[in-house]
């Protein structure tokens, strides 16, 4: 055997031990490692009575019938019990001290399917040191804020209020916290998480935001995953060492006509009463000299479902490659958009475009995306949308997405040093219920 060979085993099994030491770890900071570590000093503690009803007993009578063995026995179990569990304890809190503080953000929109997030906060209740929920934005009958329609007016407000939010469950006067990570779980509509992460880090340059993936029960169909996986700042450098994106990623491009209505909002962003919607009129669809400017439509496409004009994607490859050429060709119908203009842009009525999409499909046979690949996937749909926009310079911009929760907070994280990145943005969201879309005043640009 060569000498190379016999090092192989060696490696293997250091490799084995380090897996089971982290896999411990976890164990440990969750529930369970709690209630072990309870179970230690509760028989600590009835070892450590024991003895002391030994103790009289010796002292009035002497070690006389084998009591002075009980006596050490109960006392040897109680001092090695109450040690492993100070050495549990303390490495429990250790462990928590690296995940550090774990913040939650509980959005909810219109027409989402509630989930059971219980279990899975407790999870992470359990393993994290410092545990602060941002208070949600909710009235007091406790119904979404993120609507959709005429009531999209106050998105933008609405953001600013949660990042204040923020603010307050992150505000740490005797700075304890300082030295701990801090981690973000984020349940919320994309374009609040885009914004979100957009003007989180954009206030605080100095520090990074770990985003952890967490539990999700979306189209894609249930993910369940471990609150204590490494995080992605989505600052840094995100080129992967093997190559790049490991799924398939394809852009496309397919005529479309827009059909825009405002309810009560003419084209220059005033109510019909003389007061804009929230009180400044924009002007983004129009030109200085009146001229309307040109509409670029672009669309972040992670799975393959169907987002609303755009049917659903086949999984065989071979199905799939017909029916993009067939989506190519140049006779083919402009697909319909039907929005609503809450933003205030000024749209035309009708207005003829080509929707751009950017598409990024999970491996052959699998629904969702690797976590590690995230990074990757954020700046090369940053880096895309940057493009996007210096190919039409002073386009009203309007961005739809269908991507994973993480993916839009890592977006806005990376807008904030993207260049090129858009002065003005406008998220597309769309209404599973009848198949429209409404254009949020939220301003996701630069």
């Amino acid at each position: 055997m060569s000498e190379v060979d016999q090092k192989q085993p060696q490696q293997a099994r250091a490799v084995r031990r380090t897996v089971d030491v982290a896999r411990v770890g976890r164990w440990l900071t969750g529930p369970a490692g709690a209630g072990v570590i309870g179970v230690f000093f509760t028989v600590a503690t009835a070892a450590f009575s024991a003895a002391g009803g030994i103790a009289p007993d010796l002292a009035a009578e002497g070690w006389t019938g084998g009591r002075g063995g009980w006596l050490v026995a109960f006392t040897l179990a109680g001092v090695v019990t109450l040690a492993a569990g100070v050495g549990l304890w303390w490495w429990r809190n250790r462990l928590r001290d690296r995940l550090g503080v774990a913040y939650v953000v509980n959005e909810v929109a219109a027409g989402w399917t509630p989930e059971q997030k219980d279990g899975f906060l407790s999870d992470v209740r359990d393993r994290f040191a410092v545990f602060r929920p941002v208070p949600p934005l909710r009235t007091f009958d406790r119904a979404a804020v993120w609507p959709q329609g005429t009531e999209a007016t106050r998105w933008g407000r609405d953001v600013d209020s949660l990042v204040r939010h923020f603010q307050v469950a992150s505000y740490d006067p005797d700075g304890r916290d300082t030295a701990l990570d801090r981690s973000l779980f984020v349940w919320a509509p994309w374009p609040v998480a885009v914004a979100f992460g957009h003007r989180v880090t954009a206030a605080e340059r100095g520090r990074a935001l770990q985003v952890r993936q967490r539990d999700g029960f979306g189209r894609q169909g249930p993910l369940r995953v471990g609150p204590v996986d490494d995080g992605h700042t989505f600052q840094g450098p995100a080129d992967r060492p093997d190559g790049g994106l490991s799924g398939e990623l394809r852009v496309q491009r397919h005529p479309a006509r827009l059909r825009v209505t405002t309810d009560g909002v003419t084209t220059d962003g005033v109510a019909t009463d003389g007061v804009t919607t929230d009180g400044v009129a924009s002007s983004a669809g129009v030109d200085d000299d009146g001229a309307t400017r040109e509409i670029l439509l672009l669309v972040l496409r992670t799975n393959h479902h169907e987002f609303g004009p755009l049917p659903r994607l086949p999984a065989d490859l071979t199905q799939r490659a017909a029916h993009d050429d067939a989506a190519a060709a140049s006779d083919r119908e402009p697909l319909v958009v039907e929005l609503h203009d809450a933003a205030g842009l000024g749209l035309p009525e009708t207005v003829s475009t080509t929707l751009r999409e950017w598409r990024y499909l999970p491996r052959p046979g699998e629904t969702h995306h690797h976590w590690r690949d995230y990074p990757q996937i954020v700046a090369t749909a940053a880096q895309w949308i940057a493009d996007q926009a210096a190919s039409v310079p002073g386009a009203t911009i309007l961005l739809g997405a269908q991507v994973p929760q993480e993916v839009a907070v890592g977006l806005g994280i990376r807008s904030a040093r993207q260049a090129g990145w858009p002065r003005e943005l406008w998220p597309l969201v769309h209404s599973v219920g009848n198949g429209t879309f409404t254009v949020p005043r939220l301003d996701l640009g630069r």
